[in-house]
């Protein structure tokens, strides 16, 4: 998949004159609902030899025209990349989201961004996408302005399930809540969180459990403070175990929450990689002991419920 970080001009590029096939969105978690959407726009792009294109956004509007709100990311640009590669997409567009952009009127924006750019034959958009200025912008407004163009226009209604609508939103909310199973389902793959291995106080050593420490982005979604069963990649390869979420309440909380991650079977000091952490399961809350034994209790029982679970499941976890 090819990445391009600003509008392109693809209309006499020769690798794209057979046609693009355009989906517009965020897609932050590429969730059931995206999925969708993508591969029926994989679909069409080669039902016709085009190209199957997706235009996004960085950072989230939210977070340009609300700074103020606590928005928080599901996925990192980088794991966004790999999962929209994985699902066919040969182009991505990851175009910088400004004030600018957002005070464009709808047809300004159709005409001037999607049709000069992008030369689309096809655009494949969500049913309830809204663009332009105040979000005045709906498919409809792309039907009156692509169509007597000759530009394909397909909607996609909204996915749901058993409790309702599939969306972003309520996935950040499940993960919020520390309902990482549940995200994901939605998802269809765990929730994710990416750092650099930082050196710590090594308390965890002193009381038998050495960890992989990780700060995640500031603007990454984090699930509620407790325990949870984890697989971590590191050194090439998967390594089963649990991770803790907070500011360690029983000594001296710290100023951010920390991801301490024990693996089952890794003994090597990487400070300084980056490690990728798999969300799979709730063990408890947060809780504030009153002394290390109580502690070590605490997290003695907490690993073996995290080995009891791959061990149930060893087929699902092969690496």
């Amino acid at each position: 998949m090819q990445t391009i970080s600003q509008y392109p001009d693809l209309a006499d590029t020769p690798e794209y004159r057979q046609g693009i096939v355009l989906s517009i969105g965020n897609f932050d978690g590429v969730h059931q609902g995206h999925q969708i959407l993508l591969k029926r726009l994989v679909q069409h792009a080669r039902s016709i030899n085009g190209v199957p294109t997706v235009l996004t956004f960085d950072p989230h509007p939210l977070m340009v025209l609300s700074p103020d709100l606590p928005f928080r990311r599901i996925m990192s640009i980088d794991h966004k990349k790999m999962v929209l590669e994985e699902l066919g997409i040969s182009l991505l567009v990851v175009q910088p989201f400004t004030r600018v952009l957002s005070h464009m009127e709808p047809d300004r924006f159709i005409r001037e961004v999607l049709i000069r750019h992008f030369s689309p034959r096809a655009l494949v958009i969500g049913e309830g996408f809204r663009f332009g200025y105040q979000r005045s912008g709906s498919v409809d407004d792309f039907r009156r302005v692509m169509e007597p163009l000759q530009i394909t226009v397909e909607s996609i209604p909204a996915v749901s399930d058993g409790t309702g609508r599939i969306s972003s939103s309520r996935i950040r909310a499940l993960i919020s809540e520390g309902q990482v199973a549940e995200a994901r389902l939605l998802l269809t793959r765990p929730f994710r969180l990416e750092g650099l291995v930082e050196e710590g106080e090594k308390r965890g050593r002193l009381l038998g459990f050495p960890t992989l420490n990780i700060y995640p982005a500031p603007d990454r979604i984090l699930p509620a403070p407790g325990v949870y069963i984890t697989r971590t990649w590191a050194s090439s390869r998967w390594h089963e175990g649990a991770s803790y979420v907070g500011t360690k309440p029983t000594f001296t909380p710290l100023p951010r929450p920390v991801i301490e991650t024990h693996l089952f079977d890794f003994s090597e000091e990487i400070y300084g990689t980056a490690i990728q952490v798999d969300f799979l399961e709730r063990v408890r809350g947060e809780t504030a002991f009153s002394g290390p034994d109580k502690l070590i209790h605490a997290i003695t029982n907490d690993l073996r419920l995290a080995k009891d679970y791959f061990r149930d499941r060893r087929k699902e976890f092969c690496h």
